[in-house]
């Protein structure tokens, strides 16, 4: 369903092909607004511009042939595509589409190079591993307990041993110190860019569109379909025709028989987008027995050059099982860990929707929640509610809420409206910081903690665009005075996106629209990380 399916990592390097296919793999919902699905495109694009920044190029490529398909074959689709309240908009779009081609130009080599790369590798570990099996079936009688162990010790090799995969809740206290390392190398990279000569205008155009460095290679000419006809030609050459393909023949039946993926053809049967179905797992270590004869060197799948094979992964962090206060001293890194990129970790998902999509872990600053009570505080003495939005930043396939939002809004005492104003700011300002909006918060001053039918599609607009989206509620009269939920996929998310029902309040037939998000809870992705620091940004009038 939703746009934003992104999982921790690739399990393994994929071709531009694979790649592409994924991309075009998602629902488009005429039911929502034409201006929730603008909003939609631009959370691609932040996507793709914070994996860039990792340096996840495969996964930046998907984010942006998405925003492509999306921009040429779905967008048309909507009812209200040729209503003139989005003529600009639309127009903005499909030029930042066309700027956005070179970079996709750009990475496709690299890509399929890596994919290569990894091909090769497997053959020559699968070739490897044989010819340790033959070794060890020769001496089968004499060592038949250590063969076995050594079988299963090679079976389990896999992709990820490149990459160690962390559980979030288990290791918060170094979760958020990754985080806030992560956090300053990107402050620096502002900073550096922006004592380098380049306007803030220019890097927030080329951080909102991931644009091209010379403007002037685009034609900005104004006609009737901006370019459209022209990018998606483009767009389907450079995703098909590799340098690497030899033969004009060889290159006509490879298209022929990757003609699923033709651009921009909308897929015969849309489907939910399913993001990276297994998790990475931590590779297990084994003790080495001291009688049986040497046993070449494992080579890592990932680390091609001699000089790289010895990549053994740091210790991994201890557990924490208690939690120092908030306000105390930022927790140290785990010895020997302060020096790793975040590169050399990912946090594995450990929750999943109904329908068994992984969700990526969200940490939450624990004191976020008293914060905006406080700044609330006002409205919820005369008995009106107050909203915030919550934004994130992806490290390590895990989303860091870094910043509280408060748009400017009205309210009564049973609902709180951002003003068309205060959404276009809202967006505006995620958009020019890399920000992904993670969901929201909000009060009821009067009334127990839960969602309401309103709340429930209020939920499904954030949540369809970024299926971790959370909604925290705080209820201070009431016990339990707070709570953080997401809506259930299925059934949950699809039943209230086709609500069709009149009326602020209304019933809805379906049971189990909702559930807890707190890792406490059955299907909880939401960590609080205790010392992660947040920005408090107040856009009211």
């Amino acid at each position: 369903m939703a746009l934003s399916r992104h999982h921790a990592a690739l399990t393994r390097p994929r071709s531009v092909e694979e790649i592409v296919k994924e991309a075009q793999d998602f629902e488009f919902n005429t039911n929502r607004s034409l201006q929730q699905w603008l909003r939609a495109s631009k959370m691609l694009l932040t996507e793709a511009a914070i994996c860039e920044q990792e340096g996840s190029l495969a996964m930046a490529y998907l984010y942006l042939y998405r925003h492509a398909e999306l921009v040429l074959s779905r967008l048309p689709q909507h009812p209200d595509y040729r209503d003139s309240r989005f003529k600009e908009e639309l127009s903005q779009a499909r030029k930042t589409l066309q700027r956005n081609l070179v970079k996709l130009e750009q990475w496709k080599p690299r890509i399929n190079q890596e994919h290569d790369r990894y091909m090769k590798a497997m053959e020559r570990k699968m070739a490897e591993r044989q010819r340790v099996q033959n070794e060890f079936d020769q001496a089968a009688r004499d060592r038949a307990s250590y063969t076995s162990s050594r079988r299963s010790s090679a079976a389990s090799t896999s992709a990820e041993d490149h990459m160690q995969a962390l559980n979030a809740n288990e290791n918060r206290e170094f979760a958020v110190n990754l985080a806030q390392r992560e956090i300053r190398r990107r402050d620096a990279s502002r900073q550096s860019t922006t004592q380098a000569g380049i306007s803030p205008a220019t890097i927030a155009e080329r951080r909102k569109g991931l644009v091209a460095q010379d403007d002037s290679y685009f034609d900005d000419r104004e006609d009737p379909n901006d370019g459209v006809r022209e990018a998606a030609r483009h767009l389907h050459r450079q995703s098909y025709n590799s340098p690497r393909e030899a033969p004009r023949e060889a290159r006509r039946s490879r298209q022929s028989t990757y003609s699923a993926y033709h651009y921009p053809r909308v897929p015969q049967k849309e489907s939910r987008m399913e993001w990276s179905a297994q998790p990475i797992r931590p590779a297990h270590s084994q003790s080495r027995q001291s009688h049986p004869p040497k046993i070449p060197a494992k080579e890592s799948l990932y680390d091609y050059t001699a000089s790289e094979l010895d990549n053994t992964p740091p210790p991994r962090p201890p557990k924490q099982d208690t939690y120092s206060n908030p306000a105390s001293a930022t927790p140290s890194p785990p010895p020997g860990e302060s020096h790793q990129p975040p590169s050399k970790y990912t946090f594995k998902p450990t929750a999943y929707t109904e329908s068994g999509s992984p969700l990526r872990t969200v940490l939450l600053p624990p004191d976020l929640r008293q914060k905006f009570l406080n700044l609330a505080h006002p409205n919820t003495s005369q008995n009106l509610e107050t909203c915030g939005i919550l934004a994130a930043t992806t490290i390590s396939g895990a989303l860091f809420i870094t910043h509280l939002i408060l748009p400017d809004q009205t309210a009564t005492s049973d609902t709180c409206d951002t003003t068309e104003s205060g959404d276009n700011a809202l967006f505006d300002y995620c958009s020019s910081n890399n920000l992904l909006v993670c969901g929201w918060i909000h009060t009821h001053p009067s009334q127990s903690c839960f969602l309401s039918s309103r709340d429930l599609h209020t939920s499904s607009g954030y949540q369809v665009m970024l299926p971790e989206a959370i909604a925290i509620v705080c209820a201070p009269r009431y016990n339990p005075d707070w709570g953080i939920f997401r809506l259930t996929d299925p059934p949950g998310l699809p039943h209230v996106l086709e609500c069709r029902k009149p009326g602020t309040f209304h019933l809805h037939e379906e049971g189990n629209l909702y559930t807890d998000a707190l890792t406490t809870g059955r299907q909880g992705h939401v960590v609080e990380g205790p010392g992660l620091g947040f920005e408090v940004v107040d856009l009211r009038k």
